[in-house]
Parts: structure tokens; sequence; C-alpha cells
């Protein structure tokens, strides 16, 4: 770890010769926090129910670290990212989980740049696709993405090492008073033990500053599962959020729900996709009551979604795996040598919908606090509506340099557990350090 900041210290002073001007942002997160630091809540009890119905009960422990350096000059913007999170969950990818990320941004002539990485993060997000009550923009949002989340995980069951690949791209940026324009287009590349996967990325965001903001986006475009963005948001109000966005193939799982998905063999629950969706996200942040309301809605437009297809041969080998689009509801038979395989079957035909409302409130200069409710479902299929609510509150102490976030994350299910799920506290300490460079 220690050889790993020492190495991209000796970077950026490299690069100071190239900028007049620079700062670099330290920050560093302890806990574990589910939309911050890893996969898990520093606390968790969960239920689970099987195939039969039969449920049973986990309890739960995480920490984590994440620390991130930030570099910005004329000439060169980069991040560098170490994080690693312990769970004990049983349902873990590894108890001990390893995340190495950044990129490196260079700008060597005006309007045109070169990047690489293994994640840029929000660096090239549309504003249009920011989702206000979520507080995030999804990767569909992204000019240049890891091709929205195809991740590989490089060890055992006690330590693994976390990848999404490597990325690289050219970008491109305009402004002509208050119009600007931004263009970016690159590939991401996935080892492989037996070949080397990539996957093409491009997007265009342009506007009007404070009157509009309109975005494309298009990833992995050369395979069947190709996906799409469109996005246009208003930003002539003050303090108004109006964001509208239409996804092709939306799969992003923090959105849609699980269903039970009955198979040949087995029955089991799966996260849901959509091959069509239309959002929408609008919020007011009343500044001088220090209020902010927020909501956002995103719903599948037909009952289809895009799936594979399996052939088999005689003896049940798998041959050819077919990207296509499945009908909810149906059930599917494909075969070959008079060997039948059934895909999904849906015991009704259910479109993934998705709403969330938050709303903040700022006590004084140092406590804030806010309240999500999340729902998300699995229209005409109430076993797969689920109930998220929760609280929370930060807390800037003075003392000790840095800011202090917890609350409570409640998920429900009335269906499938007569009520709460899982319950779980999420707890993290922040601190971040700011240092102007000039040369």
């Amino acid at each position: 770890m220690k050889r790993r900041y020492i190495i991209f210290s000796l970077f950026l002073l490299a690069t100071l010769s190239f900028a007049e001007k620079a700062k670099l942002t330290i920050k560093n997160t302890v806990g574990a926090d589910l939309d911050e630091v890893g996969e898990y809540d520093a606390f968790t009890h969960s239920k689970e129910t099987d195939v039969n119905d039969d449920t049973s009960s986990e309890t739960a422990f995480a920490f984590g670290d994440q620390f991130q350096a930030d570099f910005e000059s004329s000439f060169l913007t980069a991040r560098a990212r170490l994080e690693f999170l312990y769970t004990s969950a049983d349902d873990a990818l590894a108890q001990f989980l390893v995340v190495p990320s950044g990129f490196v941004h260079i700008t060597p002539i005006q309007h045109f740049g070169i990047i690489a990485g293994n994640n840029f993060y929000k660096y090239f997000a549309i504003p249009s696709a920011y989702l206000a009550a979520a507080d995030d923009t999804t990767k569909y949002g992204r000019l240049l993405t890891d091709s929205l989340g195809e991740e590989r995980y490089f060890g055992n069951d006690s330590v693994s090492l976390f990848s999404n690949g490597f990325a690289s791209g050219v970008t491109s940026n305009w402004t002509f008073g208050s119009v600007y324009a931004k263009l970016a287009g690159g590939a991401t590349i996935y080892p492989d033990s037996d070949e080397v996967e990539k996957a093409i990325d491009f997007g265009i965001n342009a506007g009007l500053e404070n009157i509009f903001d309109v975005g494309f986006t298009a990833h992995n475009v050369t395979e069947a599962d190709r996906k799409f963005g469109a996005f246009a948001g208003l930003t002539a109000v003050p303090n108004f959020i109006l964001n509208a966005g239409f996804y092709y193939n939306f799969t992003t799982t923090d959105y849609l729900p699980e269903a039970r998905v009955t198979r040949s063999d087995v029955d089991e629950f799966k996260k849901q996709k959509t091959k069509y969706a239309l959002g929408l996200s609008t919020g007011y942040e009343f500044t001088g009551a220090g209020l902010g309301v927020y909501a956002d809605v995103i719903s599948g437009l037909t009952n289809e979604y895009i799936g594979e297809i399996k052939y088999y041969d005689s003896d049940g080998n798998l041959i050819n795996t077919e990207t296509t689009t499945i009908v909810r509801g149906a059930t599917i038979v494909k075969y070959k040598n008079s060997k039948p395989k059934r895909t999904d079957e849906f015991p009704h035909e259910g479109i993934p919908f998705y709403s969330q409302f938050r709303i903040t409130y700022k006590l004084t200069d140092s406590i804030e606090s806010a309240f999500n409710v999340k729902l998300r479902t699995l229209l005409h299929d109430t076993s797969s509506t689920w109930l998220t609510f929760y609280p929370r509150v930060s807390v800037k102490v003075p003392a000790l340099s840095g800011t202090i976030g917890a609350g409570i994350r409640l998920d429900m299910n009335f269906t499938r557990y007569e009520g709460i799920s899982s319950i779980s506290v999420p707890f993290t300490y922040t601190y971040k350090f700011k240092k102007k460079i000039k040369m």
C-alpha cells in the first residue's frame, strides 16, 4: 500500500512542471456504507428466503477504508483511489476485498485530451443524467465508463482483488461564449483466461449555460447487449432540477428489483432488467430554509428485456449462446439435437419500476439530516416490491477535522417477509485535505 502512495506522489511531482497552478486534494473515508465504501453497511441483520419459502437470518459486520488523492492542473487531472473492505457476510465474494482504481487525463493541446485508467467515476458525467433523489448519476449518463459494471474478481473466498478492466480514450471540450460541448470515445479491455474482451463507448454532452443541457451515450456498441442513454435537463431556474432520460437495455441493479424466476429445474430470485425505460428527476433547494426536496422515477415501457438463450447438444453441453429480446411471462424453449432447454419464466408480465424521494434539512452549519424512501418493484408481481427507508445524519466535528455520518437503513418486502427483510447501520468518518500549488 505504501509503495502505491509513493509511486503516485512521484508521478504528481513529475507533472508539476507542466502547470502554473495546481491543486492536490486528499480524502479518506473510514467505515462501511454501501453507498460510499464497499457493498455492505457497518452492521446488517438480514433475512433470506429460499425457493421453498423457508426463511433464514444472518448478522454481519463490515469495516473498510477508502483513500483517494486528486490532482488538478491546466495540463493534467488525475485520481488514485485505494479501497478495501472486510465483511463477515456469508454471501460476500471474499471476506477481504481490495479495489485499486484511478485515471489520468492529459490535455496536451487546447480542446483535446487523452485519458486512461480503470475507472473514470463521474468525471465525464452528463449533468442532465443526474438523479436528484438518489444523489447519483447512473453509468448511462457518463460519456466514458467501464461498460456498465462488467466486473472481475481475482483471488479466493478469503482475499480477492477487484478489477473492471483497463480503459483509454480521447476527449474534446469546446466553449463558445455560454455554449459548451464535450465529446469522448474510447475502449475498455477485459483480460480473460481464453481471450481478450473489448467494449467500445462514446458520448456527447452539449448545452447553453443556465438554460438547458442535453447528452447522449452509447456503451459496448459492437455487441448485441449494447446500451444507450439520451438525456435533457432544464438549468434556467436557480436551485431547481428537472431532468429526463431515455434508456435502452437498462440493467443498473441499484434501481431495479429482484423477482422470482422459474427455470427448467430450479426457482431463484434475480435482479431484473428492461429493454426500454423512461426516467424523470426533479428537485428544489430552499436555500434560505436549509431545506431540499427531490424525487426520481424510472419505469420500463414494456414487459420485454434483453437476455440470453442458450443452446445445448444432445449430451447437455452448451454449444451456443444467443443474446435476444425476451418477453416476461412466456416460456422460452430452444434446443439442439432434440434436447430442449428452458430459459427464464416469470409468473406475470411484469415491468420494472423504481421511484425515490429524498428530503434534506440543514439543522446548523455543522449538522445536516436526510431522509430517503425508495420503491423498487416489478409491476403485477407483489413479491418483487421492495421499500427502503433510510434516515441519516452527518455532523462536522472540528476537533477531528472531518465529518461523521450515520443512519439506519430498513428494507421491507411485505409479501415475502411480512415486513422488514433487513436492517443495517452505515457509519463513516471522512476528512479532506486540500493544497494549492504554485510554480
